[in-house]
């Protein structure tokens, strides 16, 4: 038995390594591709290596470049915001995103949100949630080690600095935790999704036959509510607005 352990584990990390060396040298090809205009091939290389499972922000980020040059806003804006998902605070994908939305037909007001939403967004969206986790571990180790020097050292004054600094940096290990854990849930729980088709008519109820409430066109980020059927979605709009349109015209992010 521990032999037969001991082969499925040294297959699974011979196959691991496979899978990692054909995703690089795809990888390396799209590259290419993309190098000489040749954005479509450049696409279905970059989408093979997604399909290995060797995705990355960097990769989402090209794909979203490939799309953009590829005159596909719509799966370019997609492929902007799954890279800004797993790195949120890089320059180059902020700028191409915000790039291909002012290339959007539709201009949607966002509605108005509350100010400690936003501020909690805003400290979450600092960093991506393992630097976060990374963040939470070093506050934590810092505590541990100042608790111990409040029992280790003898004087007063030297317990009490190790007493109230080792308590400051667990309450900041708290909130790194609680940024971590909001963080792993937006991206994880995400229901929000992009509008892929050229343009699509917003329902009121879950058929072709329910009041047609407003248009929609491509690139247009949404959020996915409710899934009536696995052809319509129920979705929410930046300005609050709600209606049913077919699933097949978006992709969630």
């Amino acid at each position: 038995m521990k032999l037969n352990s001991f082969l499925i584990i040294l297959f699974s990390l011979f196959a691991s390594q496979l899978i990692a060396d054909d995703a690089s040298l795809l990888f390396k090809q799209a590259n290419d591709s993309y190098a000489k205009n040749e954005f479509q091939k450049a696409i279905e290389l970059y989408e093979k290596v997604e399909a290995t499972g060797m995705v990355s922000a960097e990769l989402y980020y090209n794909i979203g470049n490939a799309y953009y040059k590829n005159n596909e806003i719509g799966k370019a804006i997609l492929n902007y915001e799954r890279a800004k998902k797993i790195n949120p605070k890089d320059e180059d994908i902020n700028f191409n995103l915000k790039l291909a939305n002012q290339k959007t037909e539709d201009k949607i007001e966002a509605a108005p949100t509350l100010f400690l939403s936003q501020w909690e967004t805003g400290i979450v969206d600092l960093m991506s949630e393992k630097a976060w986790s990374i963040t939470t571990i070093l506050f934590f180790s810092v505590s541990l080690i100042l608790l111990f020097l409040f029992f280790y050292f003898q004087h007063t004054l030297l317990k009490k600095i190790g007493f109230f600094l080792g308590l400051i940096m667990f309450l900041l290990s708290v909130f790194a935790f609680v940024f971590a854990k909001s963080s792993y849930h937006a991206i994880a729980y995400s229901n929000d999704a992009i509008i892929i088709a050229p343009s699509v008519t917003v329902y009121g109820s879950p058929n072709e036959k329910g009041t047609k409430l407003f248009v929609l066109h491509e690139g247009v980020k949404v959020a996915i509510t409710e899934s009536e059927t696995s052809d319509w979605v129920e979705i929410k709009i930046a300005n609050g607005n709600v209606g049913w349109i077919q699933s097949n015209k978006l992709e969630k992010i």
